[in-house]
């Protein structure tokens, strides 16, 4: 089901594009996470382009394996210049099984939240810079990265079905090691109103090489350079 979603939004987000629009591989690899130094699983994911400036349409899709058993898909999608998120879709599996489909309507996100305790719909507003921003997911921090230049962000949590504002300020450049390799990289602190601060380094071209939430203790680190 979630392979043949992403398919569909792909296809959404192309068909109206002229032919020879081409997809571009924006960023691809992988992350080993880790607790307090323990690993406990990996992410992998792969963020796609086709076309380009404000008819440009980006799709993120990733996978977070836990060693508990748990797993999460998700799949972003965003549009123009703006990267202003048009549809996302989370699939959890596990002890606790959830499924949440959200569409942007105008100014608005309606998300659909399947979980064992049943189906519930909810309605919320998408202010304008809004990103998506879902919990473990650490690929998607490449469309914060991409988006803002400091100041305060409408972060959209998929998985609550809300947004909240978050403090993001850019620091400088300082040297990064990546699978035993220096790499320089740019450290975005995000401060979400209400929940513990992420820490994130990125390249020179905006790819998240590494994303820590200290409170928690919580680390993830590419296992290869882009």
């Amino acid at each position: 089901m979630f392979a043949r979603t992403a398919g569909l939004l792909v296809l959404a987000a192309t068909s109206a594009a002229p032919l020879v629009a081409q997809t571009t591989v924006v960023d691809e690899g992988s992350f080993r996470l880790s607790i307090r130094g323990t690993p406990v699983g990996t992410e992998t994911f792969a963020i796609r382009r086709s076309g380009e400036g404000d008819a440009a349409t980006h799709v993120a899709q990733g996978r977070v394996a836990l060693d508990s058993g748990e797993q999460t898909r998700a799949l972003l999608q965003v549009e123009g210049s703006a990267l202003r998120p048009s549809a996302y879709q989370i699939e959890v599996t596990g002890p606790e099984k959830q499924s949440i489909r959200g569409q942007a309507a105008g100014s608005r996100f309606r998300a659909t939240i399947v979980s064992t305790a049943g189906e519930t719909m909810r309605e919320y507003i998408a202010s304008e810079g809004a990103v998506v921003l879902d919990e473990g997911v650490a690929h998607q921090y490449y469309f914060l990265a991409a988006a803002v230049q400091g100041g305060r962000v409408p972060i959209i949590i998929p998985r609550q079905s809300r947004q909240i504002s978050a403090a993001v300020s850019l620091g400088a450049s300082e040297t990064l090691r990546v699978a035993g390799s220096p790499v320089s990289a740019r450290r975005i602190v995000v401060e979400p109103a209400g929940m513990p601060q992420r820490l994130v380094w990125v390249d020179q071209q905006g790819r998240v090489l590494r994303l820590e939430i200290p409170d928690d203790s919580f680390v993830a680190e590419r296992t290869a350079l882009p």
